[in-house]
């Protein structure tokens, strides 16, 4: 009796609580925005604001208005900044959420090219007619975590015999020209390549660096785009033949940031490395330079990829990210691989801050793109990425 009676009141108190807790609920979301919850709303109008403004930077001109491509490379955090405002808002009043959702969901496609919600697949079986291509930043096979160059290139080597690319894009390449010891020929060996074409940017009568392109089908033209390079920083191109089918090939390396190390520790640590107004500033002109020149690099390479004839595949280390002008003009009327397969944040470059996307591939609608796989190996400041592409109607009759 006396187990029965202490049920029934434990289950009586159990209902109190929970009419009182409704209660408090209802009565909290009917109440009045007190002056905190004010605040809270007008920083909130600033974030959306800037989210807005950051949209912009995928379409406005660095050179026109170079602002807004700060705001652009600052996507991210300030999309966690307005999803913890929708947190706060469905707590405290769920219309006022709406504020914010809107916004969000009016950049959902520029989302989408960040981050892909799909299963986990590994799978690396190449269908029958699929054109695997394969981009990455070699940075010059430079040292990596205790891993000597002769270590990174031999399990670059062995990755590229692993994925077997038929075309594969480097930018930073370094190999020896003359002498027993030529990498070249050890990619071309172990990833069964019939040609390829490397284009250094500089090189002595031993040994160069630049880029270089690999292809498992014949090249017959191939060339540089000069317009606007910079050093290392350029674009080469080659056309392939795949049965009856040309297709144009594109590695590009646009201008990069130029930062000296004790830049990236300013911009990873700005309260542990020393620094004054002048730092910050000599920092923003480097910023500012490198989004005006890309703008011009992809100007080049648009007006470039509209004048021929082919289809086109163009990959490569773009030094931005999918919020910019200029991956967002050289894309123009291409399908983005990992926007069409991608899976998770689309993180390709891990060195400095391990949440940008600067490496892509892109290609011509005519393709149905049927992979997409960053490689999470650390072989460089940046990850391998390939994907299987299909080209519609592709004649394979002389295959």
């Amino acid at each position: 009796m006396k187990a029965y009676l202490h049920r029934k009141k434990k289950f009586y108190s159990r209902r109190v609580r929970a009419k009182n807790n409704g209660m408090l609920k209802k009565n909290l979301l009917k109440k009045d925005l007190g002056l905190f919850s004010k605040t809270i709303f007008l920083v909130n109008i600033v974030a959306v604001l800037l989210l807005l403004m950051s949209y912009a930077a995928t379409i406005i001109n660095p050179q026109t208005f170079w602002p807004l491509a700060f705001l652009g490379l600052g996507y991210l955090p300030i999309l966690i900044i307005n999803v913890t405002f929708v947190l706060y808002w469905l707590l405290r009043r769920p219309k006022v959420a709406l504020f914010t959702i809107i916004p969000i969901l009016l950049g959902w496609n520029l989302l989408s090219q960040h981050l892909g919600i799909r299963a986990k697949s590994d799978e690396i079986t190449k269908t029958d007619g699929a054109l695997r291509v394969m981009t990455f930043n070699a940075h010059l096979f430079s040292k990596v975590k205790g891993k000597t160059t002769n270590d990174i290139k031999t399990q670059v080597a062995k990755l590229i015999e692993e994925v077997q690319p038929d075309l594969l894009t480097i930018q930073e390449y370094f190999s020896k020209i003359k002498g027993t010891k030529q990498f070249t020929d050890q990619i071309l060996e172990q990833g069964n390549f019939k040609e390829f074409i490397f284009e250094p940017a500089m090189q002595s009568e031993h040994e160069g660096y630049g880029q270089i392109i690999f292809s498992k089908y014949p090249i017959v033209y191939s060339g540089v785009i000069t317009k606007n390079e910079f050093g290392i920083n350029r674009i080469i191109f080659a056309d392939i033949v795949k049965g009856r089918d040309t297709v144009r090939v594109y590695n590009v390396h646009l201008r990069s940031f130029g930062l000296q190390s004790e830049d990236k520790a300013f911009i990873q640590n700005p309260s542990t490395v020393p620094g004054d107004e002048q730092t910050t500033k000599k920092l923003g002109r480097k910023l500012k330079l490198a989004f005006e020149r890309r703008g011009k690099q992809a100007l080049a390479l648009r007006e470039h990829i509209d004048t021929t004839r082919h289809p086109v595949i163009v990959m490569g280390d773009f030094n931005d990210t999918p919020m910019s002008y200029s991956v967002n003009l050289i894309g123009k009327n291409l399908k983005n691989t990992f926007d069409e397969k991608g899976r998770g944040w689309g993180v390709t470059h891990y060195e400095m801050l391990p949440i940008l996307q600067i490496d892509y591939i892109f290609c011509s609608k005519k393709f149905n793109v049927e992979k997409y796989k960053i490689i999470k190996e650390k072989l460089s400041d940046h990850y391998p990425v390939w994907s299987d592409i299909h080209l519609t109607n592709w004649d394979t009759s002389t295959d």
